[in-house]
């Protein structure tokens, strides 16, 4: 099986990134737990300072990523011997590509393909084949299983009350390993 990584919100805690510097600029505490929509504009935050974060963001070397993500990415990559599949909302593909090098890979990173450019990714699935999403924006999940595209919702603060009847739901890393090795095998 093919399976698609979503970056942000997944594999790394941009939000976090994002919602520090909202706070520093602001003086407003606003934590990622707190959050019931991916969209940040409901927080009522100007435009301009939510744009100036996610640019922060972009501008990183490195993020930290979700607990058991390295572990689990590694074991994906033994498993298919194909290189990791990312496919990102983000309109810098570079960035994300710098974070996931980033990552502490102990020496040996694997081969990765980092694709995507809009929260919309039927044209990304389509075009790299993946039969199967991890992703954590609940907005297009329908679009995706429309097209027969098996969706795992990565369970956020921000996704929680998801009526999007999902292929599988993780709450962890672990819980992704133990799906991926149940339906994936040794393909």
């Amino acid at each position: 099986m093919k399976i698609a990584f979503d970056v942000d919100g997944v594999v790394l805690q941009s939000i976090d990134i994002i919602l520090d510097h909202v706070n520093t600029v602001t003086g407003v505490r606003v934590p990622s737990s707190s959050l019931l929509t991916w969209d940040l504009e409901p927080l009522g935050i100007d435009p301009m300072i939510l744009m100036d974060a996610v640019d922060y963001m972009y501008s990183m070397v490195a993020i930290e990523p979700y607990e058991g993500a390295i572990d689990t990415l590694k074991n994906v990559y033994e498993i298919t011997r194909s290189p990791l599949l990312f496919i990102t909302g983000r309109s810098d593909l570079e960035s994300a590509k710098r974070q996931l090098e980033s990552l502490p890979w102990n020496g040996k990173r694997p081969e990765m393909i980092v694709t995507g450019g809009s929260r919309d990714k039927r044209v990304y699935l389509r075009e790299t084949g993946a039969e199967f999403i991890i992703e954590d924006d609940e907005l297009h999940l329908g679009d995706y299983l429309s097209e027969g595209v098996g969706v795992g919702l990565m369970i956020q603060p921000w996704n929680r009350t998801c009526k999007t009847p999902v292929t599988a739901r993780f709450d962890s890393w672990t819980e992704i390993d133990q799906w991926l090795i149940k339906n994936n095998g040794s393909n």
